[in-house]
């Protein structure tokens, strides 16, 4: 049932002074879920992407994102750019922020309502391997994944489920051109087939994303890991080795599990959404794989110019609800995991300081837990305003890595990363992104994520390491950050109702 949409007056007047538009549609959505919609659209999805947020009654989980139809494509191997615009395929050398903020500018239909414009945008991500953009890190691993530094998608579709008034907000890109009314024809007859397509064969309610399934229920089996235990063990060794000499305060150190699958990377998703909900939740097929991810933790946002970073570090295992108590005792009197927490605090007011108005940079909560289906954290929240003279993209280079996947200082510890991890790290502690036309940037840390290709899915996980770190606790939380995404794959295979 439509609840309102453009109409032609409004679309003739606005066209006046454009070269494109947004046209929309809002309908009823009571009955719809956004997973529902993807499986419905899979030939539209093939380079497509599904954002929301597994947890209840916030702000940021009152919206899911489905985004389609791609019109332009920005990726980067070093200072090689690859540019798509429609079938046209151009290759230079220039930074990539800058090309960005160019297609950023170029493809937004400035003369659209205000709501749209926070609709138009690229959505993509950053490997962990895209500081050396502008860093001289070590580079002695090969790119097994052949995974782009940097990759940004430019959508025309957009769909926008609002989960408090259950309301479907449809956009359609339309480039003007001499006969206004056909363009805004055509766009509502291409609304009109989704709203059809999306609308037959209603299945039933996928059920609450947050409903979550006990750890036990699944049987997981044991995942191909690139370091062994003992080695492992081995590597944290050498890395309060180098914490002794001084190199770092704290060394992130990482390993990856590998594990076979048979069933639908959509169908992982949506046994992740089940088994491990998380404030970023995504879903991204693309050239490379399809991504899939369920993190807990923002790298940054930056929304009219307000700057926030939420630093995540303390980490107890977490199976029932009986645990939260008692995981938060032992994170608020755990020296260690408080003395890590407040380095890397001390790392994002750093970070926010560099691209921020002089002191409006704060601590805004300090030292809350936090529940997750799997674990608990230790988390706070730093904010800032950000310099005139600087954007969302800024923002996001200042603070890219997190400290929380590298270390401190950033600098010195990723070079002992890299001399002591034995392969690249690909997208695990880099960036998933979203960023709208109106300057507004909001981002996760590529963390409790998977990319699924040729039936492996490939999982990777850190600890922080530090002058005090116990090697077999490290190692042993390492696997448990990768218990949700390997019983999301089990429960996936054992089979998933319609």
């Amino acid at each position: 049932m439509t609840i309102k949409q453009m109409s032609l007056e409004e679309f003739s007047n606005l066209a006046q002074h454009s070269q494109c538009l947004v046209v929309y549609r809002e309908i009823m959505a009571d009955r719809l879920t956004p997973i529902g919609v993807v499986a419905k659209l899979q030939a539209e999805m093939q380079e497509g992407t599904l954002l929301e947020s597994g947890l209840q009654q916030t702000e940021d989980s009152r919206y899911s994102y489905i985004a389609f139809g791609l019109m332009a494509q920005l990726s980067a191997r070093g200072q090689q750019i690859t540019r798509r615009l429609g079938s046209c395929i151009t290759h230079l050398a220039a930074d990539p922020f800058t090309v960005l903020r160019q297609l950023l500018e170029a493809l937004k239909c400035d003369n659209s309502p205000h709501e749209l414009l926070k609709m138009q945008g690229a959505v993509g991500f950053l490997t962990y391997d895209a500081i050396r953009l502008r860093e001289n890190i070590p580079d002695r691993h090969p790119n097994e994944q052949d995974l782009p530094d940097l990759l940004f998608n430019f959508y025309h579709t957009t769909l926008v489920f609002d989960h408090v008034q259950h309301k479907l907000l449809l956009a359609k890109r339309v480039e003007l051109g001499a006969d206004v009314h056909q363009v805004y024809q055509d766009a509502q007859v291409y609304l009109q087939n989704l709203v059809d397509k999306i609308s037959r064969n209603l299945p039933p309610h996928q059920g609450d994303p947050s409903s979550q399934a006990p750890q036990d229920d699944v049987d997981e089996s044991t995942p191909q890991v690139d370091i062994s235990d003992t080695d492992f063990m081995h590597l944290i060794g050498q890395a309060k080795h180098h914490i002794s000499l001084g190199d770092a305060f704290q060394i992130v150190l990482s390993r990856c599990f590998k594990q076979p699958y048979t069933a639908t990377p959509l169908d992982i998703y949506r046994a992740l959404r089940k088994v491990s909900p998380a404030p970023y939740m995504f879903y991204f097929p693309m050239e490379h794989g399809v991504m899939v991810g369920a993190s807990p933790e923002k790298l940054i946002t930056v929304r009219q110019g307000q700057v926030e970073i939420n630093p995540i570090a303390g980490t107890r295992a977490r199976s029932t609800v009986a645990d939260e108590e008692k995981n938060a005792s032992e994170l608020l009197a755990d020296d260690k995991e408080l003395a890590e927490h407040m380095m890397l605090v001390d790392l994002a007011r750093n970070d926010l300081g560099s691209v921020c108005k002089p002191g409006t940079v704060q601590v805004k909560t300090l030292l809350q837990v936090k529940h997750f289906s799997h674990v608990s954290h230790l988390t706070s929240v730093v904010v800032g305003q950000l310099a005139a003279d600087k954007d969302a993209l800024d923002a996001l280079q200042a603070t890219f890595p997190a400290g929380t996947v590298s270390g401190a200082p950033k600098i010195r510890a990723m070079e002992v990363i890299d001399a002591l991890e034995t392969s690249k790290r690909g997208l695990y502690g880099g960036a998933f992104c979203r960023v709208d036309a109106l300057g507004n940037l909001d981002s996760c840390i590529a963390i409790r994520m998977a990319i699924l290709r040729d039936g492996v899915a490939t999982i990777r996980t850190g600890a922080g390491i530090v002058a005090d770190s116990n090697p077999e606790s490290e190692a042993a939380e390492t696997r448990q950050k990768a218990r949700g995404m390997l019983a999301a794959i089990a429960l996936a295979e054992e089979g998933l109702p319609c």
